[in-house]
């Protein structure tokens, strides 16, 4: 497959699938949204590549009345994302980032170089598997230290993710027309440890130079103080909605995971094994080292994920 049909194929998948939160959209508007997509993706490869410590102040970053040492913070895939951990390392704060197995494959390096590039010892950024089976000693052992344990929650929630949806462990989030899950084993966790758990996000801000991103946050999702209520897991989750829509209410288009597929109804109507069921045409293919499934009756895309027990 060459470079044209490959971003053709991409196109279509995005389309797709932000067609399923937003089917009041124009096939106009989509478009233009894909198409601001892929500009923020080119501007964030810049922010990137001219990122400078000296250019970001503690107080712009994490004001001192929000001290994040020793405790679970969120973020989310949104803006150019990647900055987040260099933030906080430009605070002042060690990092310690969960990331999965093919993750961390790919950016252990990109994070040493962040490191370096800062002037900062190496141990300021570490990387946890979250598929490591010693993965929750970890997580406790690095906050009882003082780091941050940064979590991207949004990470790999695509529909292959939701086979496991109706245990405990999978939280449904409604966003637009539809919906998507996120896991909720470490809110879990840290209200069991008495972990205080904060959210932040990049956020956009227009002004004479053009767009530009600042950190947004942090939001107090749970505190000590939420250790014996009985509501405080649900009111974390409501916290963590909140922060998540007000984020995408700035900029829809500036939300990397568009390129994943989330049509979960259509998704739990194929699951069904009764004589209801209804079948169909579908063409498989690969694209980006991943496997799909198109369907021709709906005219929608389907990603193949091979089942695993996903502990985060």
């Amino acid at each position: 497959m060459n470079n044209q049909k490959k971003q053709e194929l991409q196109r279509l998948l995005w389309m797709a699938n932000a067609q399923g939160f937003y089917p009041d959209k124009s096939a106009v508007e989509l478009e233009a949204g894909y198409q601001r997509w892929l500009m923020h993706r080119q501007q964030y490869t810049a922010l990137y590549q001219n990122f400078k410590r000296e250019n970001f102040h503690c107080n712009q970053i994490c004001p001192k009345s929000n001290n994040l040492v020793g405790t679970i913070v969120y973020t989310f895939h949104y803006g150019p994302y990647f900055l987040s951990p260099r933030y906080l390392l430009a605070s002042g704060y060690q990092v310690t980032l969960l990331v999965s197995a093919t993750v961390l494959q790919k950016e252990r390096e990109k994070y040493a170089m962040v490191v370096a590039q800062m002037g900062l010892p190496a141990e300021c950024l570490e990387c946890l598997d979250a598929n490591d089976r010693m993965v929750l000693r970890k997580m406790l052992h690095a906050v009882r230290r003082g780091r941050v344990l940064l979590v991207f929650l949004d990470a790999n929630e695509s529909v292959g993710k939701g086979l496991e949806k109706n245990q405990d462990s999978q939280l449904r989030v409604a966003f637009g027309q539809s919906y998507f899950y996120w896991r909720s084993n470490l809110l879990k966790l840290a209200l069991r440890f008495a972990i205080p758990v904060n959210a932040i996000h990049l956020s956009p801000q227009r002004g004479n130079a053009g767009q530009t991103w600042s950190l947004a946050g942090p939001m107090a999702i749970l505190t000590a103080n939420d250790i014996d209520k009985p509501l405080a897991l649900l009111n974390a989750f409501a916290k963590l909605q909140q922060v998540f829509q007000s984020m995408m209410a700035q900029d829809w288009t500036g939300w990397e995971n568009w390129g994943l597929i989330h049509h979960y109804r259509e998704f739990d109507k194929r699951k069904s094994l009764d004589d209801s069921a209804l079948g169909s045409w579908m063409a498989p293919f690969s694209f980006a080292d991943k496997g799909y499934l198109f369907d021709f009756s709906t005219k929608l895309f389907y990603e193949i994920v091979a089942k695993k027990d996903n502990l985060f």
